[in-house]
Formats: structure tokens, sequence, C-alpha cells
């Protein structure tokens, strides 16, 4: 089925018409060929060169591709260190122009929504231009910090970057923000953003408004914050112990924006999820979050409304569990770059694999779910 959708969308040919190597001839292994063998490692589950080894042996494999042979892990790990990163660079491309073909350039979307997420990769090794910074597993060890933007409506990743470790999550995020906007096509009238309080910065809100863009961005509970919720006077109470209250965000003398807070009541089985010095001194404790925007929806709706931004957690973890989106694999900057993009395309294509051949369009299995129902069932 894999090697049907591969050919039916001629992968092969888009990475020879696309990207360029100039610098590989005469070698055993066309470039557009160990893209593609990359591209069924991880299809198929493998996360590493290294992992890929059993394809090299497998025969029957390779007959059902169309492969004479494979690469093996040195071979890969060669191709790898000699890249640049306009190759990386091309296949963004590649990725984005294969995107826009499948979803018709979202002919009939009037409004976008889209999802900005950042994820902490650690290395093991150095690797260059990974650095120490904000990790919240590996505390104190190099790393590499990409940045994401996916479409809420189809889960699409529509771009990525990948930066230093070093870096907080709003660093270069205008600049790759600008990136994606320049890319959404011109008939799509309305954007909507949401995002966690890693991009809450003067910039990036500035920059939101001057593009007419409707944001739903989380706040840092710094001490200011908690002091404007300790003075509201008026909450709506919902359901199940949460209750909403608002007030305003004077960001510029014109531009008032909103705080929509929300407050959910810790029971005695619940624990408090952060620690407040302002606002947890009575009897009644509760969990805290507030959304900036510039939206005019109810606040009950806001906080629904960012809720389903829980989804690109999710879609980050497909990229993790189902094609190893949190491995470094070359020492090589390039390298890992040109790796990085092959997993967002893999990423895509595998999105887009479980709509045509598996039909499944609004309730979508993981991608290591529907391996064992292709090959580990069967076999």
């Amino acid at each position: 089925m894999i090697r049907r959708f591969f050919d039916r969308y001629r992968i092969k040919e888009f990475f020879d018409s696309r990207v360029r190597v100039s610098w590989r001839r005469n070698r055993a292994y066309a470039s557009s060929g160990m893209f593609l063998s990359i591209l069924y490692g991880m299809f198929l589950g493998y996360s590493r060169p290294y992992h890929m080894k059993v394809l090299c042996k497998d025969k029957v494999f390779q007959r059902i591709v169309g492969f004479s042979s494979f690469p093996d892990q040195s071979t890969i790990s060669r191709f790898l260190f000699s890249m640049k990163v306009a190759i990386a660079r091309e296949i963004s491309f590649l990725n984005y122009d294969f995107l826009m073909k499948f979803r018709r350039r979202y002919r009939g979307y009037r409004s976008i929504i889209l999802d900005l997420d950042s994820h902490v990769m650690p290395v093991y090794g150095r690797q260059q231009r990974a650095g120490i910074g904000y990790n919240p597993k590996k505390n104190g060890r190099r790393s590499y910090h990409p940045l994401f933007c996916f479409i809420g409506q189809t889960r699409d990743c529509i771009g990525g970057m990948l930066r230093s470790g070093k870096h907080h999550s709003s660093y270069n995020a205008v600049k790759f923000l600008k990136g994606v906007l320049n890319r959404l096509p011109s008939h799509i009238g309305k954007i909507m953003l949401r995002a966690d309080s890693g991009f809450f910065s003067h910039e990036m809100i500035n920059f939101l408004i001057k593009q007419g863009i409707e944001f739903y961005m989380v706040m840092p509970m710094q001490g200011w914050v908690q002091t404007k919720i300790k003075h509201i006077r008026k909450w709506h109470s919902t359901y199940g112990g949460i209750s909403t209250g608002e007030c305003g965000y004077v960001f510029t003398r014109d531009i008032t924006l909103r705080m929509v807070v929300i407050r959910e009541k810790v029971t005695k089985n619940k624990t408090i999820k952060k620690q407040l010095k302002l606002l947890d001194t009575d009897n009644t404790r509760y969990n805290y979050q507030v959304i900036l925007t510039n939206g005019n929806k109810e606040a009950i709706d806001v906080w629904k409304f960012y809720n389903q931004r829980a989804r690109c957690e999710n879609f980050i973890k497909e990229g993790i569990y189902s094609f190893g989106m949190d491995k470094v694999v070359s020492h090589s900057w390039a390298g890992n770059s040109v790796w990085f993009e092959l997993l967002m395309f893999a990423y895509n294509l595998g999105n887009i694999f479980k709509e045509v051949a598996l039909n499944q369009k609004n309730r979508k299995n993981m991608f290591h779910t529907i391996r064992e129902m292709l090959f580990l069932i069967p076999g």
C-alpha cells in the first residue's frame, strides 16, 4: 500500500525535479533514491539509519518497492554529512508545494487556524549548533529547539524551523510566522492563531495586530498578571467547578486587549498545577489559565476554542512516536536540517496516507497503530 501510495503521488519524481544534489555524481544510489529510501524507513517505523539496517537484508521488501538494494547506515550517514542547508530549504519548498497540490491550495477554506508550538530535542554528542537552554526532560543537556506550525483543520504541518536549544520559544518566532503567512494562498480571508505562553512577547503581539490576525495566546503567570486576576470581582460559573472572568490588557494607548481568565476549583483528589503566591491565599484553591485575545468570542468559547489546540500536542507526538522527530542522527547541522525536513515531509505524507488509503478523515489513528494493522497483525 505504501509503495502504491508513493507511486501514485510520484514522490521519487518530485525529488528528481525539485531537489538537486549536484556534487553527488556516479554514485551507487541516486540522491532521489536515497531520499526515497529514508522515507520508506521512516514510514516503516525505523527512526534512525542504524535501525534501517534490517531493510538492507530484506529482499522481500526490496522487491516489493522495486529496489535492487537498500543503503546501509554508513552510506546514509555519509549522505547526510555531505548535505548543505540549501538542500533542506529545497525539501521544505517541495513539502509545501506537494501539500498545496494535494489540498488544491485549500480551496473552499475562507479561514485558516494556525497552531504554533515548539519541541526540545536532546542530543547525545557534539552536534553542530546544539546548545544548552530550556530542557524539561534532560535539564542541562545540549539540545535543538525547533518551531512548528500546523493547520488546525487538516493537521498538516505547513512549516518548521530547526534552531539551537539555547533559544527561547519566541526566538525568531515572528520571522518564522512571516514565512508561513507568505506561503498561504491569497484567497484565505481570515487567519486565526493559537499559541502557548512560550510565544508571549510584545514583538509577536504587535506583529499579529498589524497583520489583522485573530489570536488566542496563553499568558505566563507573572506577578502583574496575578495582581490583575486578584482584582476581578465578577466571575461567571459554567460547569464542573469552572468559572470565567475578564479584564483588560492595555497594549498601547489606542489598543486594549482582552484577558480571559479561566479558573478551576481544585478538589481534594486533584493537585494544583502551579503554586501562585498572590492568588492561593484563601481556603478555596484554583487552577488558573489566562488567554490573551483580540477576538469577540464569549469567555467560555475562547477557552473551548483554545483547548482544541491540545490536538497540536498530539500532532507532535505523532511525529515523535511514529516518525522519530525527537531523534538527531548526524553531527552536521546541514545533515540534521535535511533529516528534520524529511521528517516533516514524512509526517504530511502519513497524514495524507490516512485520508486517501485508509479513508480516515475526521478520526485518524496514530501511525504506529496503522503499522500494527498493516504489518504486525497480518504478519
